[in-house]
């Protein structure tokens, strides 16, 4: 029997054990000893997901009267694991305020404990003691990692005296507004695709109960790496890959059973799929990918992403500022486009070229003659003021320097392999660097003991955090880092996991908090 712990009480069953396992908060501590005090069950064996202070541990002592509580522990689980290498916080309604620290207040603060909690839990469950540094034009990151380094270093270095060998991990605390074009930009990788367009929860579920066409058990899909092989071996497919992984699939059940109905498109897979129930049976996992492929092709086709998507890519990847403003102005003139897809193309304009004002004010005329609330191209100001070029410590578009431009003209004379998925997170090149050991200490300062030595400079692993959220494409990165096995571990977390829509909606909140 599971149940949650703050459910209506039901009839005593004291011939029960409770095994019980919940974050170390004053509410839950409460609660908990509510139901000792009623002697709902017969024993209680209770495990924190994270440290539990002193004064809680008291308080539920006190509640203890019959000594119902057998043993306490606390097992460090405080974060939701995403992926292998990756955890969020769930921050939800607190993620935008966490992005502004200028309009910090009581409720905020809150959210930055949780931050802390959620960041050691996963340093004490990897058994770290990290060097730990941050992004120097961010005053959210400076204060969330002098709060980490307070924790690790002093208020509980006993729990965090592991040994600590050259090189050891390094917590890098990075702002998400220090790339805020990758939450922008539409995604074409399985896993990041199916985020961007439908959502997937922090229990890896996707909800189709608005398609109504689909059977019942396919309505609610989980999609995790773990229990889905075919997911494991796709989610950093791109859409056309992934288009012939599922077809080679329904082929292969086909010549197994014989059948020999002619199949040449998504929408004929689905058609398959539907006709006969003994392949849903027997395939498995598959019947969920070829539904979730069909409803992806049917919204991708209805709002006309991927032409969209090709003008995101000239914008922030391409050097020819004259012929990314006409593609532009074509694309929000399309009647076809959404207006959330033409407000993200303004976005990223004015993130790549924020110097050209005319030309971004020409943009947002557009936007408002065609009905876009004052407020909505209002947060053109907004990205500007937080993820403009004066906020950034990275390279965003690689035009600092000789050779980051020159590498820019170098890619746009070859083409390339997809123009879709031209776009690099900015992650990418900060964790090759921090590998490396060549993140600059002015751009990427030490908080705390900070390590002597080229050798000790070079991490074995390496833990980011960043606040604001995570993009799946973000984490695709990190695991093509792992696999090149360079002798580096990268481990990401955030505060949540964003798309566009949800970056967006971040980005009111904070406009609209005054930031």
């Amino acid at each position: 029997m599971i149940e949650q712990l703050h459910e209506r009480p039901h009839e005593e069953m004291p011939h029960l054990k409770a095994v019980v396992f919940v974050r170390p908060t004053r509410e839950n501590v409460r609660t908990l000893g509510k139901q000792l005090k009623q002697r709902t069950y017969g024993e209680y064996h209770v495990f924190f997901s994270n440290v539990c202070p002193e004064g809680l541990l008291q308080e539920l002592a006190a509640e203890d009267d019959d000594e119902l509580v057998v043993q306490v522990q606390e097992y460090y689980a405080d974060a939701t694991a995403v992926d292998r290498n990756t955890f969020a916080l769930e921050l939800g309604e607190s993620n935008s305020a966490l992005m502004n620290p200028g309009q910090w207040s009581r409720s905020v603060g809150m959210a930055v404990d949780r931050c802390v909690e959620g960041i050691t839990s996963v340093l004490l469950s990897l058994k770290r003691r990290p060097f730990i540094r941050h992004q120097r034009s961010s005053e959210a990151a400076r204060r969330l990692a002098a709060d980490v380094a307070r924790v690790v270093y002093e208020q509980e270095a006993g729990l965090f005296d592991f040994p600590r060998a050259d090189g050891a991990a390094h917590l890098l605390v990075l702002d998400r507004f220090d790339d805020a074009v990758t939450p922008l930009l539409s995604q074409w990788t399985y896993q990041a695709m199916v985020h961007e367009i439908f959502g997937i929860s922090s229990t890896n579920r996707v909800d189709l109960r608005h398609v109504k066409a689909l059977s019942k058990e396919l309505r609610e899909l989980v999609l995790s790496a773990r229990e889905d092989a075919f997911f494991a071996e796709n989610m950093y497919a791109n859409y056309g890959d992934l288009g012939a992984s599922v077809k080679a699939l329904v082929d292969e059940f086909q010549q197994q059973t014989k059948m020999s109905k002619k199949i040449e498109s998504i929408d004929d897979m689905a058609r398959f799929v539907e006709s006969y129930p003994e392949f849903r049976a027997k395939s498995g996992n598959v019947s969920k990918h070829v539904a979730l492929m069909s409803e992806l092709s049917s919204v991708i086709s209805q709002r006309r992403l991927m032409a969209a998507s090709q003008v995101e890519q000239e914008v922030v990847c391409g050097t020819d500022r004259a012929g990314a403003f006409t593609q532009v102005v074509d694309a929000l003139r399309n009647p076809q486009l959404l207006e959330e897809e033409r407000l993200k193309l303004v976005l990223l304009f004015a993130l790549r070229y924020e110097n050209e004002q005319s030309q971004i004010a020409d943009l947002t005329e557009i936007l408002m003659q065609q009905g876009v609330s004052r407020s909505r191209i209002g947060l053109v100001r907004t990205i500007l003021k937080h993820g403009g070029e004066a906020a950034r410590t990275g390279d965003l578009f690689g035009n600092r320097s000789f050779l980051g431009r020159a590498s820019k003209v170098v890619g746009s004379l070859k083409g390339v392999e997809n123009v879709y998925t031209q776009h690099q997170p900015l992650l990418s090149s900060t964790i090759q660097s921090a590998a490396k050991g060549s993140l600059k200490n002015e751009d990427y300062p030490f908080v705390g003991p900070s390590p002597n030595g080229a050798a000790a400079a070079k991490p074995t692993e390496l833990i980011v955090f960043i606040i604001g959220g995570i993009c799946y494409e973000e984490t695709k990165v990190c695991e093509q880092f792992n696999a090149l096995k360079t002798g580096v571990t990268v481990v990401l977390g955030g505060s949540t996991v964003l798309n566009a829509r949800a970056f967006v909606d971040d980005l009111r909140k904070l406009q609209e908090a005054g930031g």
